[in-house]
């Protein structure tokens, strides 16, 4: 009885958690990242990591656009995260690219598995996204959602683009 009743105490009493990365006074703390944030690399291998890491520079994207960054500022933001998080578990991502100057498929597929985890928040960014459509077209439900769908796929384009 007596737990229960702690329990309860301890429940009803506001405390707040603090999730994701370390900000300092100008943004991102990159430093903290690269020396804090590991991933399980040696279990899981290379590939898979990048995969999350791309997956960690796609959500901050969308997360940096949904906070009314302008999207190039949110880009440079999450690439500059992304970059220290494979700085920080020494990932190369141009091993992430095969000899045909595209992503290799196991990585393509993992990262898109990735970039989905924060597909609710993409389909709030789509609309500040897309500026323009072709004249007829209107930004409604559906085409909101085919847009959050091919999200990843054009994310992990922009990567295969620089390679070439």
């Amino acid at each position: 009885m007596k737990r229960l009743f702690l329990a309860t105490i301890l429940f009803l009493f506001p405390f707040s958690a603090h999730a994701g990365f370390p900000e300092g006074e100008n943004g991102y703390d990159l430093k903290k990242i690269e020396e804090s944030f590991r991933l399980p690399c040696d279990e899981i291998g290379n590939d898979d990591c990048i995969a999350r890491a791309l997956g960690v520079g796609a959500c901050a994207w969308i997360f940096g656009i949904n906070k009314d960054k302008e999207p190039a500022e949110a880009l440079k933001i999450a690439d500059t995260v992304l970059i220290a998080l494979l700085k920080g578990n020494n990932l190369d991502l141009k091993s992430m690219i095969g000899k045909d100057g595209l992503i290799r498929t196991n990585i393509k597929k993992e990262a898109t598995y990735r970039i989905n985890f924060c597909r609710e928040e993409t389909k709030k960014a789509i609309p500040k996204l897309v500026k323009k459509l072709p004249e007829g077209f209107e930004l409604d439900a559906k085409r909101i959602e085919n847009l959050t769908s091919v999200f990843p796929l054009q994310y992990l384009s922009m990567f295969e683009q620089f390679s070439k």
